[in-house]
């Protein structure tokens, strides 16, 4: 047995170039074959990226894909085996059919599947699709309410909530319909850790709310800023008593005593200020008033007016009142009397050189207001009336003709007796001819 083997093994070394001579001569003799009876063959070409684009009209309805799709497809292709058997993936374009999506929601799109290779072949008929999700995009744009409710101040000082501003003063949110639809109103939230002793300009932080007025957390949708910033002004805090000014009193009038019967309601203001000025402040001075203009009817019922237009530039009236009044109490007893002042009891000071002067008014009415005790007992010659003429214009004429005004005064100590109203005479200047 052993020398049997041995011989095959020995007849096998010495024909082995004959052995393999005829196995590829077989198998080129089988492809030959194979090619004749086989021609065409099919074969399948997978994972060909497909791509998507939304299409021309999609773009114009404001469409989009809710999603990243990453989709790939098959191809049958058939042709000659040796031509097709090079082929791959990269030979072919797949392409979403988004022609027929005119609406949001999801959609079932074909996808075509093409070839630019040179090489001969068909590609086979199938009925690939992909199930697709489709959203409208909208875009509104809101005001932006400044809010501070997490910052602190120190004490004296609080937040000028009417002169808050934020910038950028809108935003612009885009997204899908049904969220944007949601969204009513936008706030920015500033942010800031420590007590705030001045004004400030800090971060912010966007908040969207719905239409139920109820936060939206996180929701989808893109901004035109991701930045904000809320300007906070901070003001300082002091609540001061109200006065009101008396001018043009004679110095023997009693003035205080006057002063004593006022009241000022709500007696006190409470306001703020953008800088420390107000720390300055005793008081608050509401209005300013001559004495003459105190007449009866004021006495009795007393004026009323509004803070707003006293207030100094950038001061706010934080203490919830509009308006004051000014009113007098304890003038029950308080007269009014017209006293008539002949023309020979009027003083004249500072008259003009080269002219004489005639006082025209031969009768003066002079009204004086307070208590009638003290009207009763006056007469005619307890009221100094002067006429002054310094300052008048230059006379350049021989004669000329004016109006003018004269003081009065009463006499004696701490009277609280004064004249009403701005009594006037008319003069006549005549140049003195030699």
């Amino acid at each position: 047995m052993k020398k049997v083997l041995k011989n095959f093994a020995l007849k096998l070394k010495s024909n082995i170039k004959t052995i393999i001579t005829a196995v590829i001569t077989s198998a080129v003799i089988w492809f030959a074959i194979s090619l004749q009876i086989f021609p065409d063959v099919t074969i399948t070409i997978s994972d060909i990226p497909v791509r998507i684009a939304p299409t021309s009209s999609m773009i114009e309805h404001n469409l989009q894909l809710t999603e990243d799709y990453e989709l790939t497809a098959n191809v049958q292709v058939r042709g000659k085996r040796y031509d097709i058997g090079i082929l791959n993936s990269s030979d072919f374009q797949a392409v979403l059919n988004l022609t027929n999506v005119e609406d949001e929601g999801e959609h079932v799109a074909n996808i075509i599947i093409t070839s630019d290779s040179p090489i001969n072949f068909e590609i086979l008929p199938s009925n690939q699709n992909a199930k697709i999700k489709i959203e409208r995009i909208e875009s509104k744009t809101l005001e932006i309410t400044p809010r501070v409710d997490s910052i602190t101040v120190a004490d004296g000082m609080t937040i000028d909530t009417s002169g808050l501003s934020v910038n950028p003063p809108t935003v612009t949110i885009s997204g899908e319909k049904s969220v944007i639809d949601l969204i009513e109103r936008a706030e920015v939230h500033a942010v800031h850790s420590e007590e705030m002793h001045t004004s400030l300009s800090l971060e912010g932080e966007l908040v969207l709310f719905n239409n139920e007025n109820i936060r939206v957390s996180n929701p989808d949708v893109d901004y035109d800023s991701e930045i904000f910033s809320v300007t906070v002004p901070i003001h300082m805090v002091r609540t001061l008593p109200l006065d009101f000014i008396i001018t043009g009193a004679p110095s023997n009038f009693n003035l205080q005593g006057l002063r004593s019967m006022m009241d000022i309601p709500p007696y006190e203001i409470t306001l703020s200020s953008p800088d420390m000025s107000i720390s300055h402040l005793s008081h608050f001075d509401v209005g300013e008033m001559s004495l003459n203009e105190i007449d009866m009817q004021m006495l009795l019922f007393g004026i009323r007016d509004t803070f707003a237009p006293k207030l100094p530039e950038g001061y706010k009236n934080i203490s919830g009142y509009a308006s004051f009044s000014l009113q007098f109490r304890d003038v029950e007893d308080y007269t009014q009397y017209n006293f008539a002042i002949p023309w020979e009891n009027i003083n004249i000071l500072n008259k003009p050189v080269d002219f004489d002067v005639e006082i025209l008014t031969r009768e003066l009415t002079v009204t004086v207001l307070g208590p009638a005790s003290f009207i009763h007992a006056m007469a005619v010659s307890d009221i100094i009336v002067t006429l002054n003429l310094l300052g008048i214009p230059e006379i350049t004429e021989d004669s000329r003709f004016i109006t003018r005004s004269v003081q009065c005064r009463i006499r004696g100590t701490r009277v609280p007796a004064w004249v009403v109203g701005d009594p006037q005479v008319d003069v006549n200047f005549t140049r003195i001819t030699e």
